[in-house]
């Protein structure tokens, strides 16, 4: 017999759950809409490659190689990412960036991909013999590596404008290396520019055909202004621009457009060292010094910067690590003459002069020039060598009269020698010259008093030029003094007196000079 609460319990339990089905809320169903079809996202990055800018290019190549892992777009888009790395990496080389691997990207791509045309393969091959150049213009050689590249350039030119010449209206990878081919080679220079981009028809309405032709044998700033307008992302124009306004000699707007590139991407050899460049004219030297170290952290054996360094060095005072990357340039087996030269003066500096007569008898033998022979001058002065110091400041003067000090040092050398006659003649031309130099750097500080330069730079180069003025009147000074006793030794009392005259109240002379106008009878 069932107790009387078994059913209000099982009741109980039916209804709680009839009641938790009534609440279970229903899952309405939602419409996802289709994401971009594999041949709609191809179509963006083609767009991408005729967009044409580095960023642009960049951009591609990732879509391409995402596209990748698809079966139904696998091939074309394989195709694309050996097109968008090809074009990245003419792109960085014609700019002087950093090789960041992208050339060797798409040669492995075009090896283990099956059924590619051969030419794309060929075209790699071009690109890869192709030097930096931009604007028509090659970069010189700095390495055996890149007079390998040139010999293996001149080598195949007929082969390689048969090749390109074939497909540059198949392929944007083949018209973009046909163009950079015929804009930068000295060969080709019968061959007109509208000839040239005449064969890339099919792609002569891309921001990517634009770009090159703005830059084909001259950098055209309107036009890339233009192309910059048309496609913000074009940011390596403004290095271009920069370039521009170096060729103008107007620096100030030449840095604007340089920091603007370099907050873009830093890591640019070229650019660091074009900036480091206009800092050496600014005669900022410790600013320029960092940027020709941010080059040589990228490009290690870049010979330009590690040259430039080294005079960086040398003006900042810094003998010791200018001849250690002297020695570095000397290991690259580049500008020999000039790594001679800049080792000999701060061996000099460290009043090593052995060493420093020994660098500077190579240098001269790799170089011809007025500085040159001067330092050797100055070398062969301190080793007591008077001849061989006097035939090197004549030789020097030879080659440039407009330098006053070569004049003055070459006048203490003939009147240590009691050449009296000659030692007036120099130090007679030698006053005049530093009389002409002081009214030059006069002329030079009212000009950058009247510029846009920031404050602080125009401190430390008025500093300078002032410091250049004083030490050319303690020139003048000791020229007078001299010509005292040269003109009192050859019996020219007028002249003596007069000369004794001017500095008979200098700290340094004074008390000779009276001497003098004492034996004169005053």
């Amino acid at each position: 017999m069932r107790s009387a609460g078994a059913r209000p319990i099982a009741c109980f339990v039916v209804l709680l759950t009839l009641s938790a089905c009534a609440r279970a809320p229903r899952t309405p169903v939602v419409s996802v809409p289709a994401g971009p079809t594999p041949t709609e996202r191809l179509a963006v990055a083609d767009r991408l490659v005729h967009a044409g800018c580095l960023d642009c290019l960049l951009e591609a190549y990732r879509a391409y190689q995402a596209l990748r892992a698809i079966p139904a777009a696998s091939q074309a888009a394989t195709m694309g990412a050996i097109r968008a790395a090809g074009l990245i990496a003419l792109r960085q080389r014609e700019l002087g960036m950093a090789d960041e691997g992208y050339l060797a990207v798409a040669k492995a791509l075009s090896s283990s991909t099956p059924d590619l045309p051969a030419w794309m393969a060929g075209t790699l091959d071009i690109v890869d013999a192709l030097g930096g150049s931009i604007a028509g213009v090659s970069r010189p050689p700095s390495s055996d590596a890149d007079l390998e590249t040139m010999r293996v350039r001149r080598t195949n030119r007929q082969a390689y404008t048969t090749l390109l010449r074939n497909f540059s209206e198949v392929d944007e990878l083949s018209a973009y290396t046909w163009a950079a081919f015929m804009c930068g080679s000295v060969e080709t220079r019968d061959v007109t520019v509208g000839e040239i981009f005449a064969a890339v028809s099919t792609f002569r309405d891309t921001l990517l055909v634009a770009f090159k032709q703005a830059t084909c044998r001259g950098v055209e700033p309107e036009h890339l202004r233009a192309l910059t307008a048309a496609e913000p992302r074009f940011a390596e124009t403004a290095y271009l621009l920069g370039l521009v306004e170096v060729g103008r000699r107007k620096l100030d707007e030449a840095e604007a457009q340089f920091e603007r590139a370099y907050a873009w991407h830093p890591r640019w050899p070229a650019l660091t060292q074009s900036m480091a460049n206009i800092a050496m004219t600014a005669e900022e030297f410790t600013g320029a010094l960092r940027l020709y170290d941010e080059t040589l952290a990228v490009d290690p054996r870049a010979v330009d910067a590690l040259l430039g360094k080294v005079r960086a060095l040398t003006y900042l005072g810094q003998a010791v690590e200018a001849i250690a990357t002297v020695d570095q340039l000397l290991g690259e087996r580049w500008y020999l003459g000039d790594a001679r030269y800049w080792r000999a003066l701060n061996e000099n500096q460290l009043e090593r002069h052995e060493d420093a007569w020994s660098d500077v008898e190579l240098a001269d033998k790799l170089l011809i020039n007025a500085d040159v022979p001067k330092l050797a001058g100055i070398i062969a002065y301190r080793r007591h060598d008077l001849d061989v110091s006097r035939a090197k400041f004549d030789l020097a003067r030879q080659r440039n009269r407009d330098d006053c000090e070569t004049g003055f040092y070459l006048g203490l050398v003939l009147a240590e020698q009691r050449r009296w006659a000659p030692a007036s003649d120099v130090f007679l031309e030698t006053c005049a010259c530093i009389e002409r130099s002081e009214h030059d750097y006069a002329g030079q500080i009212a000009a950058i008093r009247s510029s846009s330069e920031p404050e602080d730079r125009k401190v430390r180069k008025i500093a300078t030029r002032e410091q250049s003025i004083a030490n050319g009147r303690r020139q003048v000074a000791t020229s007078w003094f001299n010509l005292a006793v040269a003109s009192y030794n050859l019996s020219r009392s007028a002249d003596a007196r007069q000369f004794a005259e001017k500095v008979k109240s200098d700290d340094q002379f004074g008390e000779r000079a009276r001497e003098i106008l004492a034996r004169l009878g005053k």
